[in-house]
């Protein structure tokens, strides 16, 4: 008979046999609590970081074309470049998964697993010649495309041997310096090295004195404040880096490698101060962004050619435990992450191209403000980035330490924040 015409019968309770069916079935229902979980399933890890960063680039280009706002809106555009190409790096040198964890192991470790995820590409020499490369190609299908239309583009001409000088230096002074910041990435998180090039003005000030002392530069008049200040910023972040580490050694991490990415940083800021220094030195080659690939890519791509291929360096992780080696050159590194996972040297190739749009932004931005509303910007988004990576948890690469080195983090970031703003706007 029809399910509609049967009478009503009481409700009984059901056999344990057909609770079991009822099991099986499937249920459509949405538990509220499963929200939370919902958000992570449709906004992966890998996209959490960028978030903040793309808002900004949307936001600041939608006030860029509101007059009254506009200003406002270049500085909120340069801060979603900034913090999108420092975490990009730091995510492509440190935190992306090369290989997940239960990979098979082989030869001193045959028979064994991956216990954790292999992560990054530490091969910061080689990825900054990549990114030259890819900058170079990029103008060049520019400079092509242009070239027969009403918006073609002419390089500036150098006029002596004394220009080409300068652009060489500048070029392989500027390479070394991103390099040494990329290699650092593969070894500390963003706020460590960020907090670390905050001290720039000091070691600037620093190098602009060394080469008045050879009569190359004129002394800068030595104001007690202004010193003070950077001496300030400069101590709050050596504690700032000493708590990181010991904090982290603490938990079990090492900080052998921690270490020598601290160095690499430095070295990396002191490259930079030298770079502001010889641009007083050599004279003002009046190069924009696109003069500055086209000249500039060659040469500096030849310069870190031979540190990528031959230099060997310690390993961070397990990357010695993959693949057997505990020292290895960036190009040794390429070619093994070539050989396990492919969509790493997409990410790698892929960074080139947002470099050369990074740099056109800051380029433009840069040069339609004022002195001081750059500085400010530049300050504002290293304080910003630096407060993000110790708030959101997707943003490190390991958890924070417990007190009392949290609090002494904390305490040294506000500190060499407020020094360095400080110093910023007596100038």
């Amino acid at each position: 008979p029809q399910r509609g015409l049967c009478p009503r019968l009481p409700r009984q309770a059901p056999h344990s046999a057909e609770m079991a069916d009822d099991a099986d079935k499937p249920h459509f229902m949405l538990d509220p609590s499963q929200t939370f979980m919902v958000w992570n399933a449709v906004v992966s890890d890998t996209a959490k970081p960028f978030i903040i960063p793309i808002a900004g680039l949307i936001v600041g280009t939608i006030m860029m074309q509101i007059k009254s706002v506009a200003d406002v809106g270049k500085l909120v555009l340069y801060f979603g470049a900034q913090s999108f190409m420092n975490i990009y790096m730091g995510w492509v040198m440190r935190t992306s998964v090369t290989l997940p964890a239960g990979y098979p192991l082989h030869g001193e470790y045959e028979g064994q697993k991956l216990e954790e995820n292999l992560t990054g590409c530490p091969a910061g020499f080689a990825l900054t010649a990549l990114q030259q490369v890819v900058s170079f190609l990029v103008f060049m299908c520019f400079f092509a495309g242009a070239y027969f239309t009403p918006y073609r583009y002419t390089p500036k001409k150098l006029n002596s041997g004394f220009e080409v000088f300068c652009v060489v230096i500048f070029g392989c002074v500027f390479a070394l310096n991103i390099a040494l910041n990329n290699f650092s990435l593969g070894y500390i998180s963003i706020a460590v090295n960020l907090i670390i090039r905050s001290c720039l003005p000091l070691t600037t000030f620093l190098s602009q004195q060394g080469l008045a002392v050879f009569g190359l530069y004129p002394f800068k008049p030595c104001n007690p404040k202004e010193i003070g200040l950077m001496c300030i910023g400069v101590i709050c972040a050596g504690v700032f880096t000493m708590a990181r580490i010991l904090g982290s050694t603490e938990k079990g991490h090492s900080s052998s490698n921690m270490i020598l990415g601290v160095f690499m940083c430095i070295a990396s800021l002191l490259c930079g101060s030298l770079n502001l220094a010889l641009a007083g030195v050599l004279g003002e080659t009046k190069l924009n962004v696109y003069d500055t690939v086209a000249y500039m890519a060659i040469p500096a791509t030849l310069f870190l050619l031979p540190i990528a291929m031959f230099v060997q360096k310690p390993v961070p992780g397990q990357w010695g435990k993959v693949f057997g080696q505990d020292t290895m050159s960036d190009w040794q590194i390429l070619v093994h992450v070539w050989s396990v996972n492919k969509t790493t040297m997409v990410w790698l190739v892929l960074s080139g191209v947002f470099s050369f749009m990074y740099n056109i932004i800051q380029f433009s931005i840069v040069h339609t403000l004022s002195p001081s509303a750059t500085a400010f910007g530049g300050n504002f988004n290293k304080a910003a980035l630096i407060f993000l990576t110790l708030l959101l948890p997707f943003l490190r690469v390991h958890e924070l330490p417990g007190p009392p080195y949290i609090q002494v983090i904390w305490g040294a970031v506000i500190i060499n924040i407020c020094a360095f703003s400080y110093y910023s706007y007596l100038q």
